[in-house]
This record gives C-alpha cells, structure tokens and sequence, in this order.
C-alpha cells in the first residue's frame, strides 16, 4: 500500500515539488505610499467540489484607509502559471468587485513575463485596475477565479494547487481554507508548516494574526482520490 498525505507548505525559500505544473493567483497588492491597513485577508479554495478537475477560489480583502485624505491606488491582482517552455501565459479570467461593484482588470502590462526555474517556466501575467479609497473608510475587494487542479512530482501523478502570499503590508487577520472530499484527494490529509492547522476529512484551516506575507505559497500537493 502507498502512503500518502497532503502537504501545506508555506514556501519561504523551498522548492515546489518536482514538475510543477498549475496556474496560481494570490494576495492582490494595492500600490500606494499612503497609510493603507489590510485588515482581513479571506481564501476559501474548493478542490474539485465545485467542478470535477478544477479549483474554484474566492478571496475577501477588507482594506482601511488610515488617512484624512481620499487615495487613489493601483491595484494588482497576480496570475500566474509554473509549466514547460510551450506553456505559454495564464488567461485564467479573474473576477473582482470594489465594495460589490464590478471592478474591471485590465493586463498590467501589454506583454507577460516568464522566467526559467530549475527544469521548469514560471510565467507572470498579472491584471491591474485603479481603486479609490475614501478618508478614514474601509473598501472590501472580493475576486473569484477557476483554475485546473495542477500536475506535480514524479510523471506528475500528484495533483496540485496553490496560493500566493507576496506583498509590503501585514495583514491583521488572514484566514486560507483549503476544501476538498475523498472523490477528489487520497488519504486523510496532513499540514504543514506546524502553524496550527485545523485538519479533517473535508478540508484544513488556518487563521493568522498579524500576518506578513513574505512570498510565501501555500499549497496542496496529493494523490486523486481514484489513485
């Protein structure tokens, strides 16, 4: 019998597993030399159990401008991809709203960037939009965006998926749930890092205070459920 587990790994240095294959998005930075608060940051991703062999996220973003004074920021939301020199760019179609207004995102810049990692491409293709933030007022962003469960390991037989953590502002209270079932993964799960992961059947949570996001990725990596 092969033993197998589902690893969470906020990457601070370390390696993704051999292989990788899978589009990704993550924490949106919002541009400014103002004072802007990131109060809450919420990711809710749904491994299969929305649509079989793709992952639904939708994240909250709760910002609060700390001045007397209206901002305007350029916000950037990352899209990104980690395949083989034919990969090409991600075009995943990204959703967002600005205090329940749609927020229309437009590409960053007129081309995408990629660069070689090890064995593999990573490639960059984020979007951007302009934001208004009112005197001393909080704003909630809200983004919702589809991905294929990713490849990964040896002949990428292990699935993943993941989520970004970059950015120049502590985020008060961040809060990431990774859900799935036993149609989609193998085994009961296992977290990592030891940061006080709540693990079941159904998914594994985890709530952060004061929270800096150090181009850290937290993802799944596992074995389908019919392996």
């Amino acid at each position: 019998m092969i033993t197998t587990a589902i690893a969470l790994l906020a990457l601070g240095g370390q390696k993704l597993p051999e292989n990788p294959s899978f589009d990704y998005s993550g924490l949106p930075l919002l541009r400014t030399a103002e004072k802007v608060d990131v109060q809450i940051h919420n990711v809710t991703a749904e491994i299969g159990t929305v649509r079989d062999g793709y992952v639904d996220f939708s994240t909250t973003t709760v910002y609060k401008n700390m001045t007397n004074t209206a901002i305007r920021a350029t916000l950037i939301v990352p899209r990104r991809r980690y395949g083989d020199a034919n990969s090409g760019q991600p075009t995943f179609d990204i959703k967002a709203t600005w205090d329940k207004n749609p927020l229309p995102l437009t590409p960053a810049s007129d081309h995408g960037y990629s660069e070689k990692v090890g064995k593999v491409v990573k490639y960059t293709s984020d979007l951007s939009t302009k934001v208004k933030l009112d005197p001393q007022a909080t704003h909630a962003l809200r983004i919702t965006y589809e991905v294929p469960i990713g490849k990964v390991g040896y002949e990428q037989k292990q699935r993943i998926a993941g989520y970004l953590f970059d950015g120049d502002k502590t985020i008060d209270q961040m809060n990431i749930a990774y859900r799935y079932s036993e149609k989609t993964v193998f085994r009961l799960p296992e977290a990592h890092p030891n940061l006080g992961w709540q693990v079941g059947d159904k998914g594994a949570f985890i709530r952060e205070n004061n929270y800096w996001p150090d181009n850290q990725m937290t993802y799944l990596s596992f074995y389908p459920g019919d392996f």
